[in-house]
């Protein structure tokens, strides 16, 4: 799990928690002074003080007790129906503590894979997940290999982090059905609890940029972000224009020091067009049959069958 936004799962678990027993604390002070509750209250005190004094006295018992019996079931009611603590908590498995049976709560985890979600990048991509695939009923050239293509996407995502390969090269041309794909691939990721960043090559060169032109200080928080990823997914490579002692030396330095974890690339240029762009360096971290998949989609352009 990624501990800076499990931390902030936490801070927004608490918050809730604070919100709640402040609300709680306001309800409680305001029934003290109800006129029905307070009945019950005093009604509670009279019996319990006359059935001390029947008890004293030898006396019968048996009214006090029933009148005690009705007059808690009434106060209970009452109590249930306005100050039960679980209509004040978010969450009434653990009362938004974040902590069930000593395990993280659902409620914490679902914060966990929100925040996670917010900081994906995942609103670039069309909203796609590996339920919304209905390429086998689309007419077209790539219909049965993307259609395998998704299933072998589901898996890795199953299988995630103990996949054969840590790294995945797509290659295909434009509109072939690369982003559906990502997008259904991040979904999934997500959903799990997996900390996957997604950007387009073309925001990823506005980045190197940015560390490149800044001062060393500020350098670390602008990678930081793509070097934690458990999953960093690069989407469009090869959009980008080429700076100079900026796009191939920062792509080169990512590649390598994400040698230990996931990597996912999609590109609308073929394995030689890569090497001819970038040169051997970044060709071999994003070939290196070791450790990197290739996978080749061809076929029609989605885009103008879905019109």
């Amino acid at each position: 799990m990624d501990i800076n936004s499990l931390n902030e799962a936490k801070k927004a678990i608490q918050l809730r928690r604070e919100i709640a027993l402040e609300k709680l604390s306001k309800a409680k002070e305001d029934f003290s002074s109800n006129e029905e509750y307070a009945s019950i209250i005093k009604q509670i005190k009279l019996n319990t003080l006359n059935l001390s004094k029947a008890l004293a006295n030898n006396s019968d018992l048996s009214k006090y007790e029933k009148n005690d019996i009705i007059l808690n079931k009434k106060l209970k009611e009452f109590e249930d129906k306005y100050l039960n603590p679980n209509n004040f908590f978010h969450c009434p498995i653990c009362q938004d503590s974040g902590i069930s049976n000593g395990k993280y709560c659902k409620c914490l985890i679902d914060a966990y894979k929100q925040i996670l979600r917010n900081k994906s990048g995942i609103n670039e991509l069309p909203v796609f997940t590996f339920e919304d695939n209905k390429i086998a009923n689309i007419d077209c050239k790539q219909s049965k290999p993307l259609n395998k293509l998704y299933d072998s996407m589901l898996k890795y995502c199953e299988e995630f982090p103990n996949n054969k390969f840590k790294n995945i090269l797509l290659c295909g041309k434009v509109g072939v059905g690369k982003s559906c794909l990502l997008s259904s691939t991040l979904n999934k990721l997500l959903d799990n609890g997996v900390n996957a960043q997604y950007l387009t090559a073309f925001h990823l060169n506005s980045l190197f940029l940015k560390y490149h032109t800044t001062n060393i200080k500020e350098r670390e928080h602008i990678f930081s972000n793509l070097l934690k990823a458990e999953v960093l997914i690069i989407d469009d490579l090869g959009i980008e224009p080429i700076i100079k002692n900026v796009t191939i030396e920062y792509l080169t330095v990512l590649l390598t020091e994400r040698i230990n974890k996931h990597t996912i690339i999609a590109t609308n240029l073929s394995s030689n067009e890569i090497q001819d762009k970038y040169g051997d360096r970044v060709f071999s971290r994003l070939t290196n049959k070791d450790t990197t998949k290739l996978l080749y989609l061809d076929g029609d352009d989605l885009r103008h069958k879905n019109k």
